[in-house]
């Protein structure tokens, strides 16, 4: 009777432990995945430092929320703190491009400037080649009058 009553027992508490074990919020799993997807994206922490430090501050309200067993709460702010990663990756993301597009115009400039200057390049040697040959023909000129006269 002693060991069916301490079998018994043992398997109530067994149950109670598992009962009293909360679920994984899949909420805030999400919201830590996110948030630590942009934490790893060195674009983020160049470009949107701000945004990614609120991210984190509405993940540990989470955690906090969960230790604490409020589900509302933690459920609220994991989605608040994977948005705002989120719009930390984006906004990081377009930073980017800008900064692409920026340095393209860069480079078309650069081009620009080379071809004319190129182009001056040309047109001072045709005008160089155009008063040497006036010179050229000055002379001959001149010679013909000296021949004349």
């Amino acid at each position: 009777m002693n060991v069916r009553l301490m079998t018994g027992i043992g398997a109530a508490c067994v149950m109670a432990g598992c009962a009293s074990t909360p679920l994984p919020n899949p909420a805030l799993d999400n919201a830590r995945t996110v948030v630590e997807s942009a934490e790893a994206n060195p674009d983020v922490a160049r470009y949107s430092a701000l945004d990614l430090e609120a991210a984190k501050k509405d993940l540990a309200m989470a955690e906090s929320a969960e230790l604490r067993r409020d589900e509302t709460t933690t459920s609220q702010a994991a989605y608040m703190a994977a948005q705002t990663a989120r719009l930390a990756q984006l906004r990081a993301a377009a930073k980017v491009e800008d900064a692409h597009v920026s340095d393209g115009q860069a480079e078309r400039d650069r081009i620009q400037l080379a071809a004319r200057t190129h182009e001056l390049q040309q047109a001072q040697s045709a005008a160089d080649l155009a008063a040497a040959k006036t010179r050229a023909l000055q002379s001959e000129a001149d010679a013909l009058k000296a021949k004349q006269n």
